[in-house]
């Protein structure tokens, strides 16, 4: 989506706000809670403050002074529910709340192993590959444990009559567990023993609780394996440039229909304006329909599709395209 406005802005002499070349999932999060899904008010979900506080994991507003972070965390069209939700909980821009950081090791945690269990799942590497890899790379005593406890198992595992793809896929299973466990244990024990800076706002925008326990080595290794046996494979990156292209063929559909749906002046512009979430229509219709507007619609109801309903979508949008 990025790359998009990015080509956009060259193609139009377009000047594009950061909020869509520096496009984020994570301040969508907050905008689609707090804006997108419309129940009878416009207020969202009606989450509490603490709650919406909790979840902006860079709690700084596109265009701003990030203060260090490496990405903001709210669109400018959410500037105003930010400043309130900051204002109700006492926090400020660039302070994060306590059970933020908890958050982010969550997805450290979740996202390092399964990603290395779905990596060997698809057949991309093995379980001897992950456990040779850390073994090679990490030196500290808490990766040395989590190995030797995941071989061990994968010893007795071998006992039993099993092909390779189930003796695979237990032992990462049985890794999993291991390391999980470990992480979590890790992360409960800094987040305790930093409770003072944390609750007082005055960790810098750097800190992770991973980082800061003894599961840190061991959780960038297995980063790095992802990376270097999961998303750098061959097949990983032709799907990931398929999508890529399914991404850009649909925006521009959407890009150039938009205008003519709206004011009504086109079948095929009509057809997918109409298709597009009501909620979303909702937003854009009470707004000033600028192209800062219109830019926003294209990228709630895009970043809002599944894999396969992009296909499907795109398909279906391809079709009627050349039929008219």
């Amino acid at each position: 989506m990025q790359d998009w406005f990015r080509a956009l802005a060259e193609r139009d002499g377009m000047e594009i706000e950061a909020d869509f070349l520096k496009f984020d999932g994570n301040a969508q999060t907050f905008r689609l809670l707090t804006r997108l899904q419309v129940l009878n008010d416009d207020f969202g979900l009606n989450l509490t403050v603490g709650t919406l506080a909790a979840l902006i994991k860079y709690p700084v507003v596109y265009g701003e002074d990030r203060m260090g972070y490496k990405k903001w965390g709210v669109f400018s069209s959410e500037k105003a529910i930010a400043d309130e939700v900051w204002t109700h909980t006492g926090l400020l821009p660039g302070v994060r709340h306590p059970l933020t950081v908890v958050m982010e090791a969550c997805d450290d945690i979740a996202y390092s192993v399964i990603d290395a269990e779905d990596t060997v799942k698809k057949a991309c590497a093995s379980f001897y590959d992950l456990m040779d890899f850390i073994e090679s790379e990490a030196d500290d005593p808490v990766s040395k444990d989590i190995i030797s406890r995941a071989r061990a198992e994968n010893l007795s595992f071998k006992q039993a009559s099993l092909s390779s793809r189930e003796l695979n896929d237990v032992s990462m299973q049985v890794f999993r567990a291991i390391a999980i466990s470990r992480m979590v244990q890790a992360a409960t024990e800094a987040f305790v023993a930093n409770l003072g800076r944390i609750m007082s706002g005055e960790p810098d925008p750097g800190f992770e609780l991973i980082k800061a326990s003894d599961v840190g080595q061991f959780c960038k290794v297995v980063k790095t394996f992802d990376r270097r046996y999961g998303f750098q494979h061959r097949e990983v990156l032709r799907l990931e440039l398929q999508g890529h292209n399914y991404i850009q063929s649909t925006m521009d559909m959407l890009w150039d229909s938009l205008d003519d749906g709206d004011k009504g002046t086109c079948p095929f512009g009509r057809y997918v304006y109409g298709s597009v979430s009501e909620n979303y229509r909702r937003v854009y219709e009470s707004s000033a329909k600028s192209d800062f507007d219109k830019r926003q619609l294209i990228c709630d109801t895009v970043s809002g599709m599944t894999e396969s309903y992009l296909l499907k979508r795109h398909r279906e949008l391809k079709s009627l395209a050349n039929a008219s």
